[in-house]
């Protein structure tokens, strides 16, 4: 349809957010099969999130109405799943909505999109009046001290922040999409057994406590930064389009989740 990479991560964005909602919507028909009213009540919860998440990621004329009847019904339920023959009404509101929320195929060749939707050349732009490029290059200093210390002696640990270095230094100049995906890593990397661990070498743990700090700023500036897209988006185009959104991590941004591993392939 087109060559502009900023629409094909746009693309595959919906993509994924749409099969994410089909998974939600299948979990919680059959939640409702179950004698648990926190599993129905739950798993409604997370139907409307997956609802929400695709729709913010859509202009309002974009928007499918089934997806808005999905969450007018799941925020309802939300709200008054107490009260009797809720889950009867739930039900009884959305069936008819399954078959076309599960078979929908996205078309934008007749919308306004593809013309509105190239912020490359505005996301470069911005970046270069931000910080990140400084708090990137600061975050490899802190990993290169952490390797040439001599203080790690497990090959794992090693291989894992040389491998984190090489996606930082091969992604922080690139488009928005390689940047937001080595910001993915990074985080993700913080929380795992590895990163953890390095917490009780005397010699590496102020680097690693230097190394968070940057984090969290590199934290905030994404978020500061993606508020100045969409607001300059929003003025140029007159749209309501969301799909530069960033929601800041904040205090969970380097909580510890042991049950995920750095590949060390």
């Amino acid at each position: 349809m087109t060559d502009n990479e900023s629409l094909k991560f746009f693309l595959r964005l919906v993509q994924e957010k749409h099969e994410q909602l089909k998974t939600c919507l299948n979990e919680l028909f059959q939640s409702m099969a179950s004698d648990s009213h926190g599993e129905k009540v739950s798993a409604n919860g997370l139907l409307l999130q997956a609802c929400e998440n695709l729709s913010y990621v859509l202009s309002a004329p974009d928007r499918p109405k089934w997806l808005e009847h999905l969450i007018k019904e799941t925020t309802s339920y939300n709200q008054n799943h107490k009260a009797p023959g809720q889950n009867f009404r739930l039900l009884n509101n959305i069936v008819g909505q399954r078959n076309q929320a599960i078979t929908h195929t996205w078309s934008f060749e007749n919308s306004s999109i593809e013309t509105d939707y190239n912020f490359d050349d505005l996301y470069q732009r911005l970046k270069t009046e931000s910080k990140l490029h400084e708090l990137f290059d600061s975050m490899v200093s802190t990993l290169e001290k952490m390797v040439s210390s001599g203080e790690i002696d497990s090959l794992t640990a090693l291989k894992s922040l040389e491998q984190l270095i090489s996606i930082i230094k091969q992604n922080q100049d690139g488009s928005y999409f390689s940047v937001m995906a080595s910001w993915e890593f990074l985080t993700g990397f913080t929380k795992n057994l590895v990163w953890q661990e390095l917490t009780t070498l005397p010699g590496i743990k102020q680097l690693k406590s230097a190394f968070e700090k940057t984090v969290k700023e590199m934290d905030i500036e994404l978020d500061t930064l993606h508020t100045s897209i969409a607001d300059e988006i929003k003025n140029k185009y007159k749209t309501t389009l969301t799909t530069l959104s960033y929601k800041a991590k904040g205090e969970n941004l380097l909580e510890h989740n042991s049950s995920k591993k750095i590949s060390n392939k």
